[in-house]
């Protein structure tokens, strides 16, 4: 029997990061967890000297098809950074000390080259994270396979759980 790696001790609260969503804490008691990614992207910002950790859900590569409307920030990789690494440094995180995990980014369904969204959002994160000089240190992206993840704020690990698979730390 494979042993589950330590990662969190029964005293850590977890908040949960829903879909098209960012959330952040400032308490190293605390883990930050989202369910089920997909083609979507779960990115990681942690601070290690200070202890900022915050999780990013987001959908789709740009805001840019929806200048009309009115969008949720969250929603949209070429938004969603951006909010959540100002959301960090308002916080009192250094964003030369941030350093960002990235995972998700599946192909779920055969599809053909216009509906590969996690395709496009892994390169529309690797656009932005060379834009913004990102300190990008894990990637654990695409394939066909669904990935939940738990961010712990007091090491900057995270656990990753695959289906049917042994869960593991990036």
């Amino acid at each position: 029997m494979v042993k589950a790696p330590q990662f969190v001790d029964d005293h850590m609260r977890t908040i949960i990061v829903g879909v098209a969503d960012f959330k952040f804490t400032t308490d190293p008691s605390v883990c930050l967890a989202t369910y089920a990614l997909g083609s979507c992207l779960g990115i990681t910002f942690h601070d290690e000297t200070r202890r900022i950790g915050g999780l990013l859900h987001a959908m789709l590569p740009t805001a840019q098809l929806h200048k009309e409307q009115k969008i949720r920030e969250t929603m949209f990789l070429d938004t969603g950074i951006p909010k959540a690494l100002n959301t960090l440094v308002r916080a009192g995180a250094k964003k030369q000390d941030i350093r960002c995990k990235v995972f998700g980014g599946a192909q779920l369904m055969a599809t053909d080259n216009f509906f590969r969204i996690g395709s496009k959002n892994i390169d529309m994160f690797y656009k932005i994270s060379q834009e913004l000089e990102l300190d990008v240190v894990a990637w654990e992206v695409s394939g066909r396979i669904n990935r939940t993840i738990k961010l712990n704020n007091q090491t900057g690990e995270v656990i990753v759980k695959i289906p049917t698979k042994p869960e593991f730390l990036r």
